[in-house]
């Protein structure tokens, strides 16, 4: 900005909401980077490459809540990126950190998870920035009080379903539950449309929920994991060692899981604390204090473990299970785990994969690895359509069979065309919209 222009548009002195939410220029992600080079594989011009990178629509919206008597502004956006395949899928994501960017990127990301397991529907996601140690801090509320937390995040997607109540209804977009959001969410969405395939993830008993969603995330990166000891590493899944970053929706049912099968949960971390037991975690006793205490943090089970001595543990499988980029550059040549699953959406950086294969570390994307719960979303959303609710078991089976079936072509693109995991996963995905688009002439 010149010296006129600065006096004519002089900045504030500190950043907007808006401005930390839209940022200024795309940056290299994971995804765009790999979308790029699939394309150019396929020998696709760069504006077709472009038109499957870039989203088809971004809604920037700011939502004025009245909570306990005070209004609180929320800014956030929402990402629909390609519906060559189906409706935008979805979570609604609630942080503090929520950008633009990011946001982009989880709905790019979803386009890919729905593509390369066959599942039609394209990729959508919203992001709001919901920050909740302001929230205490505004509130004057101390200690930790998860019913005030739960009242914040209630509020904030009752009036973000009333702002996008019609695009809810009419199927164009249909979210789920992420991170900082859950079944409880999820029903007041229902509230607002009063159609149960406008919204998956619903609690138990609400019109149209599924037995089984909310397990079937973490059961098909159990499924996905165990897949990667027998073919990846070559090893039995009876004795093997997992460490787990995350005591989430997702890494709850995953531990119960992988020790269902036999497999040694020696390490988890969470935002809170980090236990470790190299015999293996009592996990039903974890999950009794965690229903407690509200984190893993000062379990009688084993050892206190910080999250950084997670990543460096000599394990099978390490499991990132919380939030996105926490494998990169700084810390991929200390990870000790002999194979990585990503349970979060996009764990590793750029930085991070390409440290991660220069050490021979395979990776199993979180495209395939994390698809378990897209997938019984499709369950969802067609049996609250057609009134017909299939059993838990049922649901279960059908996630991991559409994870094996598109794991079995993804481990076999890898080995023929000397590629890795992560981008035999998204060239497969990428061929598969670039051809939908072309069937219905959108490129």
């Amino acid at each position: 900005m010149s010296d006129m222009q600065a006096e004519v548009h002089p900045r504030l002195d500190f950043d907007s909401e808006m401005e930390i939410l839209l940022q200024t220029q795309r940056p290299l992600t994971r995804s765009a980077l790999l979308m790029e080079r699939a394309g150019t594989q396929m020998g696709l011009d760069k504006d077709a490459i472009n038109e499957l990178i870039s989203p088809q629509q971004l809604i920037v919206f700011r939502i004025p809540c009245k909570i306990l008597g005070q209004v609180v502004n929320f800014w956030g956006c929402l990402c629909l990126h390609n519906s060559a395949r189906g409706p935008f899928k979805g979570g609604i994501r609630l942080a503090a950190d929520i950008t633009i960017w990011e946001t982009t990127e989880l709905a790019r990301l979803m386009t890919l998870k729905c593509a390369v397991c066959n599942v039609e529907f394209g990729g959508g996601k919203t992001g709001i920035r919901v920050d909740i140690p302001a929230m205490y801090e505004l509130f004057g509320r101390t200690p930790r009080d998860l019913e005030f937390e739960k009242i914040i995040t209630l509020d904030a997607v009752e009036y973000y379903s009333q702002n996008f109540r019609d695009m809810f209804s009419e199927h164009i977009y249909i979210p789920a539950p992420d991170m900082g959001s859950g079944p409880d969410e999820m029903a007041f969405i229902y509230n607002e449309t009063l159609d149960p395939a406008s919204v998956t993830g619903k609690p138990e008993g609400v019109h149209g929920w599924l037995p089984g969603r909310k397990e079937s995330t973490g059961v098909g990166v159990a499924y996905t994991a165990c897949r990667a000891l027998r073919e990846i590493l070559g090893k039995d899944t009876e004795g093997a060692s997992v460490a787990i970053q995350g005591f989430g929706n997702v890494a709850r049912p995953l531990a119960q899981s992988l020790v269902g099968n036999g497999v040694r949960v020696v390490g988890i971390t969470d935002l809170y604390g980090g236990v470790y037991n190299a015999e293996g975690l009592d996990i039903e006793a974890l999950l009794e204090h965690f229903a407690e205490n509200a984190t893993v943090g000062g379990f009688a089970g084993g050892q206190p473990l910080a999250n950084e001595a997670l990543f460096s543990l000599d394990v099978d499988v390490l499991i990132p299970a919380a939030s996105g980029a926490v494998i990169t550059s700084d810390n991929a040549a200390d990870i000790g785990a002999d194979c990585i699953v990503e349970a979060a959406n996009m764990p590793t950086t750029v930085g991070g994969m390409e440290t991660l294969q220069e050490r021979k570390i395979p990776v199993v994307p979180d495209i395939l690895a994390n698809a378990g719960g897209v997938i019984a979303s499709m369950l969802e959303y067609s049996s609250s359509l057609s009134a017909i609710k299939p059993a838990k078991q049922e649901v279960l089976d059908t996630c991991c069979k559409k994870i094996g079936d598109n794991f079995n072509l993804t481990i076999e693109k890898a080995r023929t065309e000397n590629m890795s995991l992560v981008e035999a996963a998204v060239t497969i995905a990428t061929q598969r919209v670039y051809e939908v688009m072309k069937h219905r002439r959108m490129l």
